[in-house]
């Protein structure tokens, strides 16, 4: 056995061992739910990956190129995560599981792919055939597989934290972010060599920015896009509890679709190559990825949208019961309404205000995630509904009373009760549409739960 075989066992080896070690804790964690061992369980298995990816990196390039290819794959990964991370933002999302999904694509996804890869590469040259010809037969398919597998293991395992399409494509636009920088690394540390060996270090740094502007700005979403198309599967799937079937039909198929989207995308590459046409590669961007990128980028913000939309349907039963007045649903059905409110509470209120308003918003949000879930048949947590109405009601004193501009009001559930300028308090039937921007209720105790009610004001 040569030395390099060694090496390359050694390294394998203490990478299946931290593996197995963070998969041991990060099962008995999960059963005992302690949340140390989990996330010592996954830092293990993300260990294991690094250890992959590290040695593979500087036993290729060096010590200096890896240096350099990580400095310039980091540079557009505040813009790719960011991206995602704000597409998010209005649903509450553990700050554990956006980092899991983007460990698992940045370490495992990449390491995995990395090894099946380079066999293939190894088993097609062995056999006389073009090595190249790995881009397109394993990296489509083992890629999108490993970049899926984190995502799943969220839905599976946390599925309080998976209610849908969005989820999924936050889920796995975080998984295919970590994926293109791990893979940024290896691309930009490799062309830092060829550039230093074909003239000079000046050339290398040259090449590595020729290299990130493409890769890390034109094209850095093409993995989480290409992932985007399997995140639609996974989050129809969500939809569908008990109907397994159906779920997997739809994972399955829109995986399916990924991988032949990956497979056309590396291969205009590869037969560019092959036929002298480099601007093949160009032709299918332009075609196929541009406009499948704004499509994608459209449905994102209309999911992103119908979230507040589906807040106005899931809590209209709450305005016959008196938890919430029409003025406060109208609030919530639209970002831009609920922008509006938070700039009417800073205005009456100032920043604590506003910071009230936004925790209603949120907590309104949550409340209405769990009664969705419900209303899919899925498992909801009725403690989250009341302690979200408890927030809601905690949040609303911030700014009661404050607005000069409106008359003290309350809401019963059918009608306002206004006090007029001379002390005298009318019934007044509710408009067709809300009349008054923000709701304020009066002091009242919150509700024990979802099944109780209390009056809304306005001041």
């Amino acid at each position: 056995m040569s030395d390099f075989q060694t090496e390359v066992l050694t390294f394998v080896g203490i990478a299946v061992v931290l593996a197995l070690a963070g998969l041991t804790l990060a099962v008995v964690g999960l059963s005992r739910r302690l949340r140390a061992l989990v996330v010592t369980g996954c830092s293990l298995i993300f260990a294991g990956g690094l250890t992959v990816l590290s040695w593979s990196i500087v036993s290729g390039a060096g010590a200096e190129a890896a240096g350099i290819g990580l400095l310039a794959a980091l540079l557009p990964a505040p813009i790719l995560v960011g991206t995602f991370v704000w597409l998010g933002r209005y649903r509450h999302r553990p700050w554990l599981v956006l980092a899991f999904c983007f460990g698992w694509g940045a370490c495992v996804s990449t390491a995995i792919s990395l090894g099946v890869n380079t066999l293939a590469a190894k088993l097609l040259h062995d056999n006389g055939l073009n090595e190249q010809l790995a881009a397109v037969v394993s990296a489509p398919v083992i890629e999108e597989i490993t970049k899926l597998a984190g995502p799943l293991l969220v839905w599976a395992l946390a599925r309080r934290h998976f209610t849908g399409t969005l989820d999924a494509l936050v889920y796995c636009g975080l998984s295919g972010a970590g994926f293109a920088v791990a893979e940024n690394v290896l691309y930009a540390s490799g062309t830092y060599v060829s550039g230093t060996q074909l003239l000079d270090e000046a050339a290398g740094v040259a090449l590595v920015t020729q290299l990130i502007i493409v890769r890390g700005l034109a094209t850095m979403f093409a993995h989480p896009l290409m992932i985007g198309l399997a995140a639609v599967g996974l989050g129809k799937a969500a939809r569908r509890p008990g109907r397994r079937g159906s779920a997997a039909a739809w994972i399955i198929g829109m995986l399916l679709c990924a991988m032949g989207l990956h497979a056309l995308w590396n291969g205009s590459s590869v037969l560019g190559a092959g036929m002298g046409n480099p601007y093949l590669w160009f032709a299918v961007y332009a075609a196929f990825l541009m406009p499948l990128f704004f499509t994608m980028v459209g449905a994102a913000l209309w999911l992103r949208a119908a979230d507040a939309r589906r807040t106005q349907t899931t809590l209209a039963p709450y305005v016959a019961s008196g938890h919430l007045s029409p003025p406060e649903l109208a609030s919530l059905a639209s970002f831009s309404r609920r922008a509006s409110a938070r700039a009417w509470a800073k205005r009456i209120g100032g920043r604590p205000a506003e910071a009230a308003m936004k925790d209603f918003q949120q907590a309104a949000s949550d409340v209405s995630e769990q009664l969705d879930v419900a209303s899919i048949g899925g498992r909801w947590d009725q403690n989250t509904v009341a302690a979200g109405l408890y927030r809601m009601s905690a949040a609303r004193a911030a700014y009661t009373g404050r607005d000069p501009q409106m008359p003290p009001a309350t809401w019963d559930g059918t009608r306002y009760h206004v006090t007029f300028p001379d002390g005298k308090v009318r019934s007044v039937e509710a408009p067709p549409q809300p009349v008054m921007p923000v709701p304020v209720p009066a002091p009242q105790a919150p509700p024990p739960g979802p099944a109780g009610a209390y009056p809304v004001s306005y001041a």
